[in-house]
């Protein structure tokens, strides 16, 4: 079953860039049916111009890898609890990089990437870790 449009996962910045990673997309909707509540995802993937703009890492995984496909996800999440579930989901399924924040949770398998991301972000945006 899919939860989810190409839309969600598409560059907001109107670029066309959509290529989100068919294995990342899988997890989320084994995810979405386990936890049987919405997914609302806030970003998917990102185009440079994009990502430079919003201050996003220079070596995001929200830009395409190696393989061509973005491999990170920002889902809205306001409470601690939602948050929680989310990552002991994601982490049953083999995702081990996440960042969170008072609005989302960032999770990614940027296996590319030096090291796994396991950060918070306070009210002011601001990282914690």
């Amino acid at each position: 079953m899919n939860y989810f449009k190409a839309i969600e996962f598409a560059c907001r910045d109107h670029c066309g860039l959509d290529a989100f990673d068919p294995k990342m997309l899988k997890i989320l909707n084994e995810v979405r049916e386990e936890l049987g509540f919405p997914i609302i995802i806030t970003s998917g993937c990102r185009c440079e111009k994009h990502n430079a703009a919003i201050g996003g890492a220079k070596h995001s995984a929200h830009l395409p890898g190696p393989d061509g496909f973005c491999h990170a996800v920002d889902i809205k999440c306001l409470w601690d609890v939602t948050r929680g579930r989310l990552q002991e989901a994601l982490q049953k399924r083999g995702i081990h990089r996440f960042e969170a924040s008072n609005l989302h949770l960032h999770a990614d398998d940027a296996t590319w990437l030096p090291s796994p991301v396991l950060a918070s972000v306070n009210f002011r945006g601001q990282s914690e870790t």
